[in-house]
């Protein structure tokens, strides 16, 4: 059992940076063989901004497995056969780079975009956790969607903001094999 300790307790927010490729090269950044999640990554040309609220929402769903033994059915396996993370968050920045991604669009140019028109890109996203009091957080996640996830809120009386919601995909290919749902460095 672990022990108790108020150096734990975390009060912060998120940054969030984005790269439209898949498993960036400079998203692990490998030194001697030891892992390094996200520093060269985190630019402020990817950064999404602003986020308000944020939370990690992983999911599995389990199957059982049951044999019959005198009549009465006994479970004797578990299994995982979905597992997903989705990462929730609300940004404030009503910039191009943020409308893009909510309205699924792609560039026309002249601060121009198409909605609809890239509803499946796919990328690469470093989320740093900062925290006022405890330890910081990195997950580099080397494959992802960047959904809506809600309405745009264009209240007059209050700051607009706009839900978005990251998917993050299976991605084991190279060095990330072993860890296909990215990496969560617990001191960076």
């Amino acid at each position: 059992m672990a022990t108790i300790s108020t150096n734990s307790y975390t009060i912060g927010g998120i940054d969030l940076y984005y790269d439209a490729s898949i498993a960036h090269s400079s998203l692990l950044a490998t030194y001697t063989g030891e892992i390094t999640p996200g520093s060269p990554f985190r630019k402020a040309g990817r950064s999404l901004g602003n986020i308000v609220t944020a939370e990690f929402a992983p999911d599995v769903t389990y199957v059982d497995h049951f044999i019959a033994v005198k009549g009465a059915r006994r479970k004797d396996k578990t299994v995982a056969n979905l597992k997903t993370v989705t990462i929730p968050f609300t940004f404030d920045e009503m910039n191009e780079a943020n409308l893009k991604k909510f309205f699924l669009a792609s560039t026309l140019g002249n601060n121009k975009l198409a909605p609809m028109e890239n509803p499946l890109e796919e990328g690469s996203i470093s989320m740093l956790v900062r925290t006022d009091i405890g330890p910081d957080l990195v997950y580099s996640i080397p494959k992802c969607t960047i959904k809506p996830d809600g309405n745009l809120a264009m209240n007059i009386e209050d700051w607009w903001s706009g839900p978005l919601v990251i998917e993050v995909l299976y991605y084991d290919t190279g060095q990330w094999a072993s860890k296909p749902y990215g990496v969560l460095d617990t001191t960076p």
